[in-house]
C-alpha cells in the first residue's frame, strides 16, 4: 500500500508543489479583486460578476489540485477519466458562484451584523463542500493498477478546516490591497489545506491482477490541460493586479483631491446615516471648535438642536432627493451661537459588510446664509432702484403711488405727480461724456433730495427724466409750490470737473382725481403738461389740461400718420412759378411739399412741416422731397431750374453733400438745374461750418438763395461772406406795398442793397396786380405769387405757359459775391 502523504517529501516534485500553491494563490487573488470590483455595480449585474469570480476560483481549484497530482511520483502508470476530470472542473465553477452569490458580493462593508457573518459562514460552508467535492471527484477519475482507500476522519476534517478558512477570507472588508491579499491568503490556505489533509487520508493499494490501461488521460495531457488552465490565470491575474493597481492609485488620488475640495469650500459638510455622523469637512468643524475626529461617531443632535434633528429625520423617513433649505442656531464648544443655513441630499453608500447597498444616507451642508440674504437684499433693491442715483425707479414710483392713490381715494384727499426733464443735459453729455454727465444726474438727485417732504417720493424714470409723487397733497397750490421750488433749485449753476453749467427744467402736474384715477393715467398726464410747459418756454411749470391733451393726442396721431405718408404715398410735391416781373415770364419754379391725408383731406404745411421738425421725421421727409424734385425735374421739357427748402435739420447733417451728389447722379438733374433756398436761421451759431458748406455747394454748380430776408437776423456781414445767387423778400413786406410807407422803405433798400452786390431778388407773395407794378417800378427782377401762378403738380406746371418759358441761364453759376 501507497499512503499519499507520506509521500510528500519524498515522492513528490517540491517545484510543482510550489507551483500549485502559486497557482492557487494567484487565483485566489484575482478572485477578490472580482468579488471587490463586484460590490461597486448595481445589483442587476451582480450575477455575471459571481459567474465570474466562480470561474476564476473554481478553475484556480481544479489547476491546483491535478497540479499537486502530477507532482505524485507513485510509480505507478497513471490516467485519468475525462468525463470526471471534467465534472470536477464544472463542479468547482458552479459550487464557487453559487457561495458567492450567497455571500451577496463582498465589497466595502465588514462583519459588523449578525446577518453578515452568518452570510459569509454559509458561503463558507458551500466553498469547502465545493472544494470537497471536486478533490474527491477528481480522485475518483484517476486509473491506475490498483484502487483508492479514503479515511473519513481526514475527509471530515479537510472539509470543516478548508470551510472555516474560507468563511474567515469571505468575513473580511476588501477595501484596500492589504486586506484584499489577507483575504486571498485565508482562500489560498483553505483550498492547500483541504487537499493535503485529504490526501493525508488517501492510499493507493494495488491490484494483483494485470492491469490494462484504458483510453483515458494520461498525466502528459493532464499537463497540457493545467498548462491552459494555469496560463488563462496567470494572464487574467495580471491583467487584474494591474488594473486594480491604476483603479487604486486612481481611487487614492480621486479620494485625497475630493477631501481637499471638501475641506477648502466655505461651507460646512457632514455626512450621516440614521442620525450617526459617518464623516464631518474642516469648515464645519471649525465652526464647531472641535476636531472632525471628535465628531465621526457622533448622534447628530450634538451638534444640531433639536428642531433640526426632527426635520432631518422627517427628511430621512420621506427619501426626498433634496429638502428645502432650514435656518438654525449651531452652538460651538465656546457656547457661541451661529446662525446656518442647512439642506440634506440624499446619497448612497455600501454597507459595511460591501455586500449590498447600504441604507440611505445624508449629505447635509451648512451654510452661512449671511451672504446670501445680502446678495437677496441688492437684487431686490436693484430691481425697485435706480442704479446710479440710488432713487427710486420707475417700478417702485408705480408701486408707492398706487398705495398712496388707494388712500387718498379712500379718505376723499389727492395725490400729485411731478415730471421733469433737465434743460441742455445733452450738451453736457456729449461735452463731458457718460462719466461727467453721470455726476450731473448725482447732483440733480441730491438737490430734489432736500425739496420734499419724508413721506413724498422721488424716483428717476430714466436718462435725465425724474418724477416726484407727493402722497398727501393739500391743495394744488402746494404742488405748484414744489414745482416752482425744484426749477429754482436746478436753475443754479452746476459744478462739474472744474467746470460750471447753467441748465434749468421744466415740470408738468397731474393731480388725482381731476387728472387721472391710475397711476399710468397721472403719469401720462404729468408728462403732456412737461411737454406744454417745454413748449411755452422751458423754465416753467404747467398744471395739466384736458383740452390742451386732446390736441397733443391729435398731434401724435398726426406725427404717426406722417411717418407713414410716404409709404402710403399721401405725399406730392407742388410747383409754384418765379417769373419775369415785366414779361410775367417764368424762369424758375419752387417745390412746395403737400399733403392730402385720407381722413382729415389736404393737411397745410404750417401744420405738418413744424411737426416733422420736432420729431425729427424731418430729414427723410426733407430727402423725398430733394428726391421726388429732382427726379421730376430732369423730366421738364425746358431746362429750368427747381428751387427746394432746405431744413436746419437736413443743413446739420453731416453727410449732406454726399447725399444731394448722389440724388442729383440718380435722377440726372444736372447741378446747374438745382437751386437751394435756406434761412437766415441756418447761418447763425455755426457761421464758419455754414460757409464752408455753402461754398462746397457753389463749387458743384448749384445755385444759392436767402429765403424769408428780413425776417430774421439780418445782417450785412451775411450778404458779404456768403455766396448767394439770389435773395428773396419775405411776402410779408410785400404785401404791405401800396398801403404803407415803411413797407415800401424795406424793399427799396433791398433792392438797392442786391444791385450793389450782383444779386438776383425775387419778391414773394404777389397778389396784386398794384403790387407787382410797384415791384416793375422799383426794378425787381423776379417775383412769385397767386397773381403769377398757383403751386401745380409736376405735370401741370408747363400746360398753360408753353408760350411762356424763359428759363434762367443755368449753363455757368453765377459767381459769389
Amino acid at each position: 500500500m501507497l499512503q499519499v502523504l507520506g509521500c510528500l517529501q519524498h515522492e513528490h516534485s517540491p517545484a510543482l508543489l510550489i507551483l500549485a500553491a502559486g497557482v492557487c494563490f494567484m487565483a485566489c487573488f484575482v478572485c477578490t479583486n472580482i468579488v471587490r470590483r463586484a460590490g461597486l455595480v448595481e445589483p442587476a449585474h451582480r450575477k455575471l460578476w459571481n459567474l465570474g469570480a466562480g470561474m476564476v476560483y473554481g478553475s484556480g481549484v481544479w489547476a491546483t489540485h491535478f497540479i499537486a497530482m502530477l507532482a505524485l511520483r507513485s510509480g505507478l502508470p497513471i490516467t485519468y477519466n475525462p468525463d470526471i476530470t471534467a465534472l470536477s472542473a464544472l463542479m468547482a465553477v458552479a459550487g464557487a458562484a453559487l457561495a458567492f452569490q450567497i455571500g451577496q458580493i463582498p465589497g466595502l462593508g465588514g462583519s459588523g451584523t449578525s446577518s453578515g457573518r452568518m452570510r459569509a459562514v454559509l458561503a463558507g460552508a458551500v466553498l469547502g463542500l465545493t472544494v470537497g467535492a471536486m478533490h474527491y471527484t477528481g480522485m475518483s477519475a484517476m486509473r491506475l493498477p490498483g484502487h483508492l482507500e479514503f479515511s473519513p476522519v481526514h475527509a471530515v476534517l479537510a472539509v470543516l478546516i478548508g470551510a472555516g478558512l474560507a468563511a474567515t477570507a469571505l468575513s473580511r472588508r476588501l477595501d484596500n490591497r492589504p486586506r484584499r491579499l489577507l483575504a486571498s491568503g485565508l482562500l489560498a490556505g483553505s483550498i492547500l489545506a483541504l487537499h493535503f489533509i485529504g490526501m493525508a487520508g488517501a492510499t493507493i493499494v494495488p491490484d494483483g491482477g494485470v492491469w490494462a490501461a484504458d483510453s483515458g488521460l494520461d498525466e502528459r495531457l493532464i499537463a497540457i490541460t493545467v498548462a491552459a488552465v494555469v496560463g488563462t490565470v496567470a494572464v487574467v491575474s495580471h491583467i487584474s493586479v494591474a488594473f486594480e493597481e491604476k483603479l487604486w492609485g486612481k481611487g487614492a488620488r480621486d479620494a485625497n483631491r475630493l477631501r481637499r475640495l471638501v475641506n477648502n469650500t466655505s461651507e460646512g459638510l457632514f455626512i450621516h446615516r440614521g442620525g450617526k455622523i459617518l464623516d464631518v469637512n474642516e469648515p464645519l468643524a471649525r465652526l464647531l471648535g472641535r476636531p472632525a475626529e471628535a465628531l465621526v461617531g457622533q448622534d447628530i443632535s450634538a451638534i444640531l438642536p433639536a428642531e433640526a434633528v426632527a426635520r432631518l429625520q422627517d427628511d430621512a423617513s420621506l427619501r426626498p432627493d433634496t429638502t428645502s433649505p432650514l435656518e438654525v442656531e449651531l452652538t460651538a464648544e465656546s457656547g457661541r451661537r451661529t446662525p446656518v443655513e442647512i439642506m440634506s441630499r440624499v446619497i448612497e453608500d455600501a454597507d459595511e459588510e460591501g455586500w449590498r447597498r447600504a441604507p440611505l444616507a445624508h449629505a447635509v451642508a451648512v451654510r452661512d446664509p449671511t451672504e446670501r440674504k445680502r446678495a437677496e437684499e441688492r437684487i431686490r433693491y436693484l430691481a425697485l432702484h435706480d442704479g446710479l442715483t440710488g432713487l427710486p425707479n420707475r417700478t417702485l414710483l408705480a408701486d408707492r403711488a398706487n398705495q398712496a392713490l388707494e388712500t387718498a381715494t379712500r379718505e376723499g384727499r389727492s395725490i400729485a405727480v411731478l415730471c421733469l426733464d433737465l434743460d441742455r443735459f445733452k450738451t453736457v453729455n456729449d461735452l463731458l461724456g457718460h462719466d461727467g454727465g453721470d455726476q450731473l444726474l448725482l447732483q440733480v438727485a441730491e438737490r430734489l433730495r432736500v425739496l420734499v417732504r419724508g413721506g413724498d417720493t422721488i424716483a428717476r424714470l430714466g436718462g435725465d427724466e425724474f418724477a416726484i409723487l407727493q402722497a398727501d397733497l393739500g391743495a394744488p397750490e402746494d404742488a405748484a409750490a414744489l414745482a416752482g421750488r425744484v426749477i429754482e433749485a436746478l436753475s443754479a449753476p452746476f459744478e462739474i470737473e472744474g467746470q460750471t453749467f447753467q441748465l434749468g427744467t421744466s415740470v408738468g402736474v397731474a393731480i388725482s382725481p381731476a387728472d387721472g384715477r391710475t397711476v399710468p393715467r397721472l403719469l401720462r398726464n404729468a408728462d403732456t403738461a412737461l411737454d406744454r410747459a417745454k413748449r411755452d418756454g422751458r423754465g416753467i411749470h404747467c398744471f395739466f389740461e384736458a383740452a390742451l391733451d386732446q390736441r397733443l393726442m391729435q398731434r401724435r396721431t398726426l406725427e404717426r400718420d406722417l411717418r407713414m405718408a410716404i409709404e402710403r404715398g399721401e405725399l406730392h410735391l407742388a410747383y409754384q412759378p418765379q417769373c419775369d416781373t415785366r414779361t410775367r415770364e417764368m424762369v424758375s419754379a419752387e417745390a412746395l411739399l403737400r399733403w392730402n391725408h385720407p381722413q382729415r383731406g389736404a393737411v397745410s404745411p404750417a401744420e405738418f412741416v413744424p411737426l416733422a421738425e420736432e420729431s425729427g421725421f424731418i430729414r427723410p421727409l426733407g430727402r423725398w422731397v430733394l428726391e421726388t424734385a429732382c427726379a421730376e425735374a430732369a423730366k421738364w421739357p425746358i431746362p429750368c431750374r427747381v428751387a427746394v427748402n432746405i431744413s436746419p435739420a437736413q443743413f446739420r447733417q453731416p453727410d449732406l453733400l454726399a447725399v444731394i451728389a448722389q440724388v442729383l447722379e440718380r435722377s440726372g438733374l444736372p447741378p446747374q438745374r438745382l437751386k437751394m433756398e435756406v434761412t437766415e436761421g441756418l447761418l447763425i451759431g455755426e457761421t464758419e461750418r455754414a460757409l464752408t458748406l455753402l461754398r462746397a455747394l457753389k463749387d458743384m454748380g448749384i445755385a444759392l438763395s436767402l429765403d424769408d430776408f428780413g425776417t430774421g437776423y439780418s445782417s450785412l456781414s451775411y450778404l458779404r461772406r456768403f455766396p448767394f445767387d439770389e435773395i428773396k423778400i419775405d411776402q410779408s413786406f410785400v404785401r404791405g406795398l401800396g398801403q404803407d410807407v415803411e413797407s415800401a422803405a424795406i424793399v427799396e433798400a433791398v433792392l438797392a442793397l442786391s444791385r450793389s452786390l450782383g444779386m438776383i431778388v425775387v419778391a414773394e407773395g404777389v397778389e396784386t396786380e398794384q403790387q407787382l407794378e410797384i415791384l416793375r417800378s422799383r426794378n425787381c427782377p423776379r417775383v412769385q405769387g397767386y397773381l403769377l401762378g398757383r403751386p401745380v403738380p409736376s405735370a401741370d406746371l408747363f400746360r398753360s405757359r408753353s408760350a411762356e418759358l424763359v428759363p434762367e441761364a443755368v449753363s455757368q453759376p453765377a459767381a459769389p459775391a
